[in-house]
């Protein structure tokens, strides 16, 4: 068989051992000996799919430097800009031409003709905008290849940008040269049906360079992130081998979680690069600090939600890679098989003694549904589209258009969708799909117990080293933190509150999840008790449970009974008599008998104790009518 996408040179392909071969339907390429990048041996890129195997192998190199057309459709924005940020350069002179919002049909002929006669056309493109760009092509007859790069991103970006991926889906579906590309491809059985029949290539790597993950299960992972940056910014930055970080790159998938951790340590903008979606909601979020590019001078915190997974490519001597994973918060969940995989890769400077180790902070959360659960939600969505289906049907013609409306007003994750060019509803099997294999990554990974080692190691990752390192890493990240992982996470919820007292935000309510007797001490005790508690999460729980109202009033009623007004009492009967109470009522806090005051008015009086004369308090009369309001605003 001729393979016409590898380079013709049968005497280098011979020696550097460069060969074919199939397994289970897919042509296995054997890179030779010692490469490291595709163009070493490819000349341009199989049409199908293909499965590159490793991120930074420059498979979108080969076709931007090579001789052909060719557009490149990248699933982000920042993806383009990076890329075409490094061109032209000493290796290649060839200009990209960034086609996105703002860019009209003009523009792209006026790149067109500047190709002319001087160098092929390399057109970069967002999913959304390749149909105009392509539907310009054909106008002038030129012929192209196309790659959709990150191919794998179709499914997740389908949910809240269906209508580009069916456009993009649509309009390749009879293109004969497109290479769909990604280093983690969709698993066969939630590939889209357009995709379904493509030849696939997979790139066998010899020597390949694995990545050292090393997994820190925590409560609290922002709140660990959160003490990573206070000890670098005290002297003590993250240390491994003897190699000291300079620069951090924390990828966390959440700009909530971002704003929280940044002021939480008391970050100043010129110390912190974000990158995330340029919107509105993000903007207002992270008020005072700007939204950046993966491109230009590093700042020390780097912070990245997934705008900057894909082809965001970073530059550091000194840099290393932090993933924060909430199990709390589905959206901050990240996939070991896919996002992990494409993050690893991000940092591109060889010297750097940190460019394949990974953190990866997480807890298994509350939020992973069981399989059970999933089942039932997926059963609802499923109910739920067929009745707007048969509603749409039911309607007269010049009524189906309030339909149409709710389908696009509705969640972005509705199994109802309209499909225009047949003017019909129907179930949208893409975000079944979807929904299907998201579940599944996660459960796999993240839920009922299931081993995040093992998650790695499916994913092949080298965790041969790793336990040798553990101690030093666990030393490294809690340094000085001791037990104040509840005192960050509280000050992140308080901040939070007070920002939005009414509507609590998307943040406050993770947090509450993660602890349910954050929102406790906050609304009972208040910032002032808990800091006098030392953030000590087990007197703030003994402290809550004393001063609920439930607890006070069942505490009122024994003391009702104990002390009587006009009796006398030591201090030591009524310190003995409380403790008797509080055992009584599990209340789990040291009695004094100065607490004595907040229940009754009562007057210091000499008792006689064996003859000598001690202190001790008169019971005049009760004042705990209020159930608890005198204690609850009390200092003890």
């Amino acid at each position: 068989m001729e393979i016409n996408f590898l380079k013709k040179e049968n005497v280098r392909k011979k020696e550097q051992g460069l060969s074919t071969h199939e397994i289970g339907g897919k042509t296995v390429i054997t890179a030779p000996t010692g490469a490291v990048y595709l163009s070493e041996f490819m000349e341009t890129l199989p049409a199908g799919i293909l499965n590159k195997k490793e991120t930074g192998c420059g498979a979108t190199t080969v076709v931007l430097e090579n001789g052909e057309n060719v557009i490149v459709a990248c699933p982000t924005r920042q993806l383009i800009i990076n890329k075409v940020n490094q061109y032209p350069n000493t290796r290649c002179s060839y200009k990209l031409f960034a086609v996105q919002k703002g860019i009209g049909q003009n523009h792209i002929e006026d790149y067109l003709k500047e190709c002319q006669g001087k160098q092929p056309i390399k057109i970069m493109v967002t999913y959304d905008s390749f149909p105009r760009v392509y539907a310009v092509m054909k106008q002038q007859s030129i012929e192209c290849k196309i790659v959709v790069d990150e191919y794998q991103e179709i499914l997740d970006a389908y949910v809240y940008r269906n209508a580009a991926i069916r456009n993009l889906l649509h309009t390749l579906k009879d293109v004969p040269n497109v290479t769909y590309l990604s280093a983690t491809p969709i698993p066969y059985q939630w590939r889209p049906s357009e995709l379904e029949g493509l030849p696939e290539y997979e790139i066998e790597w010899e020597n390949s360079v694995r990545i050292m993950p090393f997994r820190i299960k925590s409560n609290h992972p922002l709140a660990i992130v959160a003490n990573i940056i206070r000890n670098h910014k005290l002297g003590h930055p993250f240390e491994l081998k003897g190699n000291k970080v300079e620069e951090y790159f924390f990828f966390v998938n959440s700009v909530s979680a971002i704003r929280s951790i940044i002021k939480s340590a008391k970050l100043s903008p010129n110390e912190v690069k974000i990158i995330c979606a340029k919107n509105e909601i993000n903007k207002k979020k992270l008020e005072g600090f700007t939204i950046g590019e993966a491109s230009g001078t590093n700042k020390t915190f780097t912070f990245c939600t997934k705008t900057a997974f894909y082809g965001a490519d970073f530059y550091s001597k000194a840099g290393l890679v932090v993933i924060a994973s909430e199990g709390y918060a589905k959206s901050s969940l990240l996939d070991i098989s896919t996002d992990i995989v494409q993050i690893a890769g991000r940092i591109r400077t060889k010297e750097n003694p940190f460019r394949n180790v990974i953190l990866h902070i997480y807890n298994t959360g509350i939020m992973c549904e069981s399989r059970k659960e999933y089942e039932e939600k997926l059963n609802e969505r499923l109910v739920s589209a067929e009745k707007t289906i048969e509603a749409y049907y039911n309607l007269r013609d010049d009524l189906k258009s309030v339909i149409v409306e709710k389908i696009r007003l509705d969640d972005p994750e509705e199994f109802a969708c309209y499909n225009a060019e047949e003017k019909k509803v129907e179930i949208d099997k893409m975000k079944i799909a979807h929904a299907q294999y998201k579940f599944e990554t996660i459960d796999d990974i993240y839920s009922n117990g299931i081993s995040l080692r093992e998650a790695y190691l499916k994913a092949g990752y080298d965790v041969e080293d790793e336990n040798s390192w553990e101690q030093n890493i666990h030393n490294n990240i809690y340094f000085g933190m001791g037990g104040s992982a509840f005192e960050i996470l509280y000050n992140m919820y308080s901040v939070e509150r007070k920002e939005y007292p009414v509507a609590m935000s998307d943040l406050a309510k993770d947090i509450t999840m993660q602890n349910d007797i954050i929102p406790l001490a906050y609304n009972i005790l208040g910032d002032e008790i808990v800091a006098e508690l030392k953030y000590d999460e087990l007197e703030i729980r003994n402290m809550i449970h004393f001063k609920l109202p439930e607890t006070q009033a069942a505490l009122q009623e024994e003391l009702r009974i104990t002390f009587k007004e006009g009796g006398r009492y030591s201090l030591k009967e009524i310190k003995y008599q409380l403790g008797l109470c509080f055992q009584k009522l599990r209340i789990d806090i040291t009695a004094k008998a100065s607490f004595i005051r907040q229940y009754f008015n009562v007057r210091k009086v000499k008792i006689s104790d064996f003859g000598k004369r001690i202190d001790g308090f008169e019971i005049l009369n009760k004042i705990f009518f209020s159930f608890g309001w005198k204690v609850k605003n009390a200092k003890f």
